[in-house]
């Protein structure tokens, strides 16, 4: 059971190559995506009403797409024009067009009524060319339920273990201290102090501790909108525990998307960088590679971590303080299956 009424990111803009037609699968559901010659992102059901041959197999000609099983052709509004041999056209001859949207370098795709689709619930993201920021950009497949990912993202408690040599070098106080949360329309809002810190590598500039401001949004599907701040040691008991509201020495971007495909199988769109002024561009390459490193660590633990659930399904974890995060937004998901569904609220299957 998935919530269809809500924004999904189906890919990086840069990925959908002009004269292309790129399939994607969304909350099991195919779509076929292409960019008409004035650049506007296209998102068909990629399923001919014909005879169920994906339109992603099929050939662009100029801004319509011709499905190459028995040739009809459909216009970008989903309206077949073309029947070969055929000069009468059915109504009901037509393929599902979904919304799309662009946000930052993120192509969104609404899965659900288009009537309600609404562009301002949107989160506000960079753009990978923005000028005041350096950024990289990648993607990763994953053979798990999203809500693990989801799971894993809302408590950064692991990067003290799992990325103890990466994302979590000499930082004992992601597990040690618990972040304050608060409530989103759509998600979690996570805020806290890492107090004396020992910088590495590059970040050594910054002197011999620091104190880390960390704060970061949580949105469904699965949108991680997060910024690291660096300061001098003793900010974080200058604030009193509170947000710093000087500039940093070092600013940190982390965002990230997490769209299921279906219930064995996600894809994970990340970016990475920082202010401009912060990084030259080969530190800002030894800084994505670690991040892509620490990201196959956490691929490596949530599919084995799928693999056993699916061994006995029924088996209940054991929950810890760790997992309030996870709580409340499965909760919420939860609650948003009931009210589209009109459901009752069960846990989704395989992930709780």
């Amino acid at each position: 059971m998935w919530i269809a009424n809500a924004w999904y990111v189906a890919a990086w803009l840069h990925e959908l190559e002009p004269g292309r037609i790129h399939a994607r699968t969304i909350i099991d559901q195919p779509l076929a995506l292409y960019r008409t010659s004035g650049g506007e992102i296209v998102a068909l059901e990629d399923r001919c009403c014909h005879r169920f041959a994906p339109l992603s197999l099929g050939r662009l000609e100029g801004d319509d797409l011709r499905c190459m099983y028995h040739g009809l052709k459909f216009a970008p509004d989903g309206r077949c024009i073309e029947i070969p041999g055929q000069k009468l056209i059915p109504q009901s001859a037509c393929v599902r067009r979904y919304p799309v949207e662009i946000v930052g370098s993120w192509v969104w795709v609404w899965m659900g009524d288009a009537a309600v689709a609404d562009r301002n619930i949107i989160p506000p993201t960079l753009a990978l060319d923005d000028p005041g920021y350096r950024l990289m950009a990648g993607a990763l497949d994953y053979a798990a339920h999203y809500l693990l990912i989801d799971d894993n993202l809302l408590d950064l408690s692991h990067l003290s273990f799992a990325h103890e040599k990466t994302l979590g070098l000499d930082m004992p106080q992601w597990a040690d201290e618990r972040p304050r949360t608060v409530a989103l329309e759509r998600g979690l809002r996570f805020r806290r102090w890492l107090r004396d810190h020992p910088p590495r590598g590059f970040m050594k500039k910054l002197g011999e501790r620091v104190d880390v401001w960390n704060s970061y949004d949580f949105l469904f599907p699965g949108i991680f909108l997060q910024r690291t701040a660096f300061y001098p040691q003793g900010t974080a008991e200058q604030t009193g525990g509170q947000e710093p509201a000087g500039l940093p020495l070092f600013y940190r971007i982390d965002e990230q998307a997490v769209t299921p495909i279906g219930p064995r199988a996600a894809r994970y769109f990340y970016a990475v960088g920082t202010r401009a002024s912060d990084i030259d561009a080969d530190k800002l390459e030894r800084l994505f590679s670690v991040t892509t490193t620490a990201f196959y660590e956490d691929k490596t633990i949530i599919e084995a971590q799928q693999k056993l659930i699916d061994l006995d399904p029924e088996r209940r974890m054991l929950p810890t303080s760790l997992d309030a995060g996870p709580t409340q937004f499965r909760k919420l998901v939860y609650g948003w299956l009931a009210a589209e569904h009109g459901a009752p609220r069960v846990a989704v299957p395989a992930a709780d």
